[in-house]
């Protein structure tokens, strides 16, 4: 009985939507925010663009990027963990693809050249939560706009952020997109299943059925099978750094927070005892004060019985 890997993994999300055009055309159509009439007809795959070797040695390599025939591009990634590294990549791989529509010729004329742009879509799969404020949200269509008018949008980049773990079928509210639901179950669910356990509305659309065959176990040369455990075992590795490094900034904060403390009652402390010294100061005035008024009153008593002594010698 055949049985089916992950297709969150970087190998085999690769060769589904790097090497199957008809898959990727069905997986954008099914997200990204275009209007009717506007869906991805054809795309040509564009060579991947490189950036520095990550520590662990997966290469930070745009998993698939394309252009349709309408000159748009598109940039698919998938992502086990979000990180602010990640965050920065598609903002950069985004701003690239916007900056690599300018060839020679525009260039030379900037005002045709600028007119002539089209836009980026940065479609990322996310197998994490990144937005803790809100628990149900799971689509996520970020756009260059005006905080307090919406309406006011510079048009050309936009990024499209999925995250894997929220999804729920009924907190999809486009209800036009049942495709959508569809991809995102085959993401989530297929993992570890066996033929008879693939819910048959998976295998009820074309595409998400090619897919499922893509992620066959016995599909996979020993090479491949190679990868796609070696892909796994640099995530353990990756979430273990992730977990050092979550427990190091909560100890920091820890020990920051109890700084402060410290620092909150050394200075109720020296207030009171700010307090104390005045307190002390006031009863030492009064001490000196009565002191006197005592000096005071023996000299008055002193005088009194001098004049009675004065008046009983007479």
């Amino acid at each position: 009985m055949a049985r089916y890997l992950d297709p969150k993994n970087d190998l085999l999300f690769k060769k589904i939507f790097g090497e199957h055009k008809e898959l990727l055309i069905s997986f954008l159509n099914a997200f990204l925010p275009l209007e009717e009439g506007a869906e991805v007809q054809e795309i040509e795959y564009l060579s991947p663009e490189q950036v520095p070797e990550t520590p662990l040695g997966k290469n930070s390599i745009v998993d698939v990027r394309c252009t349709d025939n309408r000159g748009r591009s598109f940039i698919v990634e998938m992502q086990s963990e979000w990180s602010v590294s990640f965050r920065n990549r598609l903002l950069v791989n985004g701003s690239k693809a916007v900056v690599n529509q300018l060839n020679k010729k525009t260039v030379e004329d900037k005002s045709k050249g600028f007119s002539l742009l089209q836009p980026v879509y940065v479609l990322a799969v996310v197998d994490d939560e990144f937005s803790g404020k809100d628990k149900k949200e799971w689509y996520h269509h970020l756009k260059i706009m005006n905080p307090k008018n919406h309406d006011e949008v510079i048009k050309g980049l936009e990024f499209i952020l999925l995250e894997v773990p929220k999804f729920k079928p009924e907190t999809w509210t486009l209800a036009n997109k049942k495709i959508a639901i569809l991809w995102m179950r085959f993401l989530r669910e297929l993992e570890g299943l066996v033929d008879d356990e693939v819910p048959s509305e998976l295998l009820s659309d074309k595409q998400i059925k090619h897919a499922i065959e893509i992620c066959k176990e016995s599909s996979l040369t020993e090479k491949d099978r190679a990868i796609y455990d070696k892909y796994w075992f640099e995530m353990l590795w990756q979430n273990g750094i992730k977990n050092m490094e979550n427990e190091i900034v909560e100890n920091k904060k820890e020990i920051t927070e109890n700084k402060k403390t410290i620092e909150e009652k050394d200075k109720t402390l020296l207030e009171k005892d700010k307090a104390l010294l005045e307190k002390d100061k006031i009863i030492s005035e009064n001490e000196k004060a009565l002191s006197e008024n005592e000096k005071a009153l023996m000299e008055k008593e002193k005088e009194i019985a001098e004049l009675r002594r004065l008046l009983g010698s007479k």
